[in-house]
């Protein structure tokens, strides 16, 4: 299994950034990128909202403009402002992924850590760890200004 490792450093604190992520990721979490979809909306419809709930067991899905929705994983693991981690679960995967996300503090700076495991050896992993390198990075901007 192949795993995804990502990480950037945000000034702002970490309980900011914590909340970000999960309660205004309908905000800041892009539908398209330079180059991939960020969203499991079918052709057919539009993405309407992704939305995290959070609690341990909480659910982490997308909600269509159809009002059709897709569940994309469950919280696992829900301890602000330290930790996050969630599955992730692509429509065909044989098995949901896992997502584990750190909020370490140093000074007026958080770093975001992010590992993505169980990736199938089959290169999947790289054009997540593509795409996660532009989430984090669409995630810092958005803190950013939100604590500008």
């Amino acid at each position: 299994m192949s795993t995804v490792n990502e990480k950037i450093d945000i000034v702002a604190d970490q309980v900011t950034v914590f909340n970000i992520y999960v309660d205004r990721i309908d905000e800041w979490w892009p539908r398209r990128g330079e180059k991939y979809r960020y969203t499991f909306a079918p052709e057919s419809t539009e993405p309407a909202h992704i939305r995290m709930e959070s609690v341990q067991g909480g659910r982490f899905y997308e909600e269509f403009a159809d009002g059709s929705e897709y569940t994309i994983g469950s919280v696992e693991v829900y301890d602000p402002p330290n930790e996050l981690v969630y599955s992730w679960n692509a429509p065909g995967w044989p098995a949901p992924t896992k997502v584990h996300v750190r909020f370490i503090q140093s000074g007026d700076t958080t770093t975001v850590m992010v590992e993505h495991t169980g990736f199938p050896d089959d290169g999947t992993a790289e054009g997540y760890s593509e795409g996660l390198r532009e989430i984090l990075g669409i995630f810092r901007s958005f803190v950013t200004g939100a604590t500008a």
